[in-house]
């Protein structure tokens, strides 16, 4: 198992921060994330609200991180690719990969947020088009040769993209998946790794959605599969107070979500979400909190249900404070990931 620090800003005033300290702070936990020996951090683009809005672009972001970090790998989870050109994407990342000294990871995305689409002017009806042809556009901006492109989108003729990614053939590429078993199919047929989210299904349902990613991946003739799982996680002395501290993070946090997705003119009537107390969302495995060993002991069954390789934790969301989320950024790192190590050693994860 791998493990990494993820950041969706959620900017709340009452944490007594401007947007700069904010901002600051944001780059701050995930640089210590390398000092506390995770794998990787990974950050995500939201716009126009404070469900994520202070970071909407990665690129900047990973930039700030890789003159701030030595080792650990840059992840984007996500691009946005339909919202964008694929080419300043590919030029702005190569960039970033040089910085680092090729830490790149890239993870592409078209995103839930439909009033994003229509502020950019992008049909959201086109997303998924856009974002499979946007992605040939960076492999072949990314090889370092002059190419041509002529796709459902996007068109080039004879064109050299510079600089090109110091890792070759090119930066790791990831396919977020959350719902749709075809898109966990097309994903694996590709080769991509994959990434997906915790919460939203139960560990049944993602493990199937994985189980169609591994099954396609293997009969296209790609080596072991690479599976990432995001997850909401508070960890804490006492499992009693890691629930409460998520109980209402988590309120928060879907409050934000729905309010962002309130803007669009056409996601504008929501009906209101099914409830589900934090009780069984911890209990299902879809949101991490408790005590160290709890979490181990959730992660590692986990693992054992979907092929989850790495794990993405998002430690600061909701209304939780930059202190809150830092101790339990440390209590993951130095008392989860051993626990879970050394579970992995005794009963070794087989799917």
């Amino acid at each position: 198992m791998k493990f990494a620090a993820y950041a969706m800003p959620s900017y709340q005033p009452s944490f007594g921060l401007t947007q700069g300290e904010f901002m600051r702070a944001t780059i701050d936990h995930l640089a210590s994330a390398e000092v506390l020996g995770c794998d990787s951090v990974w950050v995500n683009e939201h716009h126009f609200h404070q469900y994520g809005g202070l970071q909407p672009s990665v690129q900047i972001m990973l930039a700030a991180l890789a003159q701030r970090t030595s080792h650990v790998r840059l992840g984007t989870s996500v691009v946005c690719l339909p919202l964008h050109n694929p080419i300043q994407v590919a030029e702005e990342l190569a960039m970033v990969d040089l910085m680092s000294g090729g830490r790149v990871e890239l993870g592409v995305g078209r995103g839930f947020v439909v009033h994003d689409y229509e502020v950019l002017g992008v049909p959201y009806q086109d997303a998924q088009q856009r974002l499979m042809d946007g992605l040939e556009v960076i492999k072949k901006a990314w090889s370092g040769e002059r190419f041509s492109h002529d796709g459902s989108h996007y068109h080039f003729t004879d064109l050299e993209v510079w600089p090109r990614p110091e890792q070759r053939p090119h930066p790791p590429i990831w396919m977020a998946c959350s719902g749709t078993p075809s898109s966990f199919e097309w994903a694996g047929a590709n080769g991509y790794q994959l990434l997906t989210i915790g919460y939203i299904r139960p560990v049944a349902a993602l493990a199937e959605l994985t189980r169609l990613y591994r099954q396609a991946r293997s009969a296209a003739g790609f080596g072991a599969p690479v599976i990432a799982t995001h997850f909401h996680v508070v960890v804490a002395e006492e499992s009693k107070e890691a629930r409460r501290i998520a109980e209402s993070a988590l309120a928060e946090h879907v409050r934000l979500n729905r309010e962002s997705r309130s803007l669009s003119k056409a996601d504008g009537a929501l009906g209101e979400a099914a409830a589900v107390s934090i009780e069984q969302l911890v209990d299902e495995g879809r949101l991490i909190a408790g005590d160290p060993g709890e979490c181990a002991r959730t992660l590692h069954w986990i693992a054992g249900q979907t092929g989850c390789s790495e794990t993405h934790c998002l430690f600061q969301f909701g209304d939780v404070t930059f202190p809150v989320a830092q101790r339990s950024l440390e209590l993951f790192a130095t008392e989860v990931m051993p626990r879970l190590r050394a579970l992995e050693a005794e009963q070794p994860v087989a799917v």
